[in-house]
């Protein structure tokens, strides 16, 4: 990744801040969400991932806003192998077809419900 990406509120008031300040910081004191000044071109790799599993695509996907300086990537790698171990299925979201679409199932964690994927 060229350069360390950076977080802000979605409100203005906070910018700046790393990734492990706007985890702490949660909320930003403006009441508005911590989001990345940018988001990574993935364009030329993104093809790349498509035989990646689940855990292995999270972490490709988690280091391009968190740097090794912050976590690094061995632990990286182990908290997000963690976090799906208790899924029930064991490509973790499965696409399932219907009709002419894909649609993601997301109710295959802990409990049952889409927030288990974040």
């Amino acid at each position: 990744m060229a350069g360390q990406i950076t977080y802000r509120s979605t409100r203005g008031g906070s910018s700046g801040l790393t990734f492990e300040q706007a985890v702490f910081e949660g909320l930003a004191p403006d009441g508005g969400l911590m989001v990345p000044d940018k988001v990574p071109d993935v364009s030329k790799t993104f093809k790349s991932w498509s035989t990646l599993s689940f855990a292995d695509l999270a972490f490709e996907i988690a280091s391009l806003f968190c740097s090794a300086d912050e976590i690094p990537h061995a632990d990286l790698r182990e908290i997000l192998s963690r976090s799906y171990k208790s899924f029930t299925h064991p490509e973790i979201v499965p696409s399932v077809k219907v009709g002419d679409m894909y649609i993601m199932e997301l109710f295959h964690g802990p409990t049952f419900a889409f927030k288990d994927v974040a």
